[in-house]
């Protein structure tokens, strides 16, 4: 996600013991009142298919929802779980598998940096970006092989399966392993990648799929995104992350569908099937004429309920930049609860889910 806090984003070590009994009350894929504000035209059409979703949550003591909370408050269990690490930090094994035990499948985000550097800089090009030990060319090379490897292995003795989303966003320029800083290249960043696959296949962690998860592609601030794509047998999901930062600041409203469609065309043009998840995703509240978050959120569920081979989305919901929680507002939780409500129990073909039970060798 673009202008991230340096702060590290991650769940703490181990949700509270009641958790797993407040979370079997909640109400799976319940029917829910449509919002008067959500225009019915936007909800699942008779072609759509089925969706999965998940969320990612920051540590507790931050101004945003708990696990158990958000399932109260979408009326369903997200499916997955999205947390962040630090290549240098212990692999969070505990937390890994609460989640499971939870019945949500882990989403890993592995990131080759060091997320303390240039703590009082927020700009692109600052010296958070600026952090030449991480340089792709030094992982496909091997330097951080050590690492690597204690994480393969961690992984590998959870047990359960877990997607691991190693160096996203890399068709941006926000970060350290991104294409055109550090003096990465789209040739650098597809070597890191399959060095990474290859030395986790070669510890055995079969159970760790890989999702791959370039951002929306931005004209001016996106490389090509083909252009960094590892190769159909080195990818199990394919990702794509795009918010709606709303009017101001740079920014412009943004509605779902262009926002995702572009990249969402651009992954299917790739050679594989694999399924497709928005793997981050939010929206500001509005702030002007035709600007509703109800009506914003309604629109991305049935227009991803609509879109070949994408299966799911991960709802960043946090009170940061924007406040970009489902319950930001009373209207923006009621579409958010009546519009999953719909997605997640239409009665169609389910997606293809192959790609998930490890397309990647």
């Amino acid at each position: 996600m673009r202008m991230l806090p340096t702060i590290m984003r991650t769940l703490r070590a181990a949700f509270a013991m009641g958790l797993a009994a407040a979370l079997m009350a909640a109400c799976v894929g319940c029917a829910a009142k449509t919002n008067d504000a959500v225009d019915k035209d936007v909800i699942a059409t008779p072609t759509a298919h089925a969706l999965q979703w998940g969320v990612y949550l920051p540590p507790t003591d931050s101004l945003s929802n708990s696990y158990a909370q958000v399932a109260g408050i979408a009326g369903a269990r997200p499916n997955y779980v999205l947390s962040f690490s630090a290549l240098m930090q212990p692999v969070p094994v505990a937390q890994l598998q609460e989640i499971a035990s939870l019945g949500a499948m882990p989403i890993l985000s592995l990131e080759p940096w060091d997320p303390s550097a240039g703590a009082a800089e927020n700009s692109i090009g600052d010296a958070r970006t600026r952090q030449p030990e991480f340089a792709l060319a030094r992982i496909a090379a091997g330097d951080h092989d050590a690492d690597f490897t204690r994480w393969a292995t961690g992984l590998r003795d959870l047990g359960s399966t877990v997607m691991l989303r190693f160096a996203h966003e890399m068709n941006g320029d926000w970060y350290p392993w991104a294409v055109g800083v550090n003096g990465n290249t789209s040739d650098d960043y597809v070597a890191a990648w399959r060095h990474v696959h290859d030395l986790f296949r070669s510890v055995g962690a079969s159970n760790v799929r890989f999702l791959w998860s370039p951002n929306v592609p931005v004209s001016g601030q996106t490389s090509d995104l083909a252009a960094a794509y590892p190769g159909a047998n080195m990818v199990d999901i394919l990702g794509l992350d795009g918010y709606n930062w709303g009017a101001g600041d740079g920014h412009e409203w943004t509605e779902p569908d262009m926002l995702f469609d572009e990249g969402l065309n651009q992954l299917r043009a790739l050679d594989g099937r694999q399924p497709i998840l928005i793997s981050e995703t939010s929206s500001a509240e509005g702030s002007g004429l035709g600007q509703s978050k109800a009506q914003w959120i309604a629109k991305l569920m049935s227009h991803g309920s609509s879109q070949k081979r994408v299966t799911g989305f991960i709802w960043f919901d946090v009170n940061k930049e924007r406040d970009w929680r489902i319950n930001s507002s009373q209207a923006a939780q009621e579409a958010f609860k009546a519009s999953l409500a719909k997605v997640i129990s239409i009665a169609s073909a389910p997606p293809d889910l192959s790609g998930v039970a490890g397309a990647a060798g």
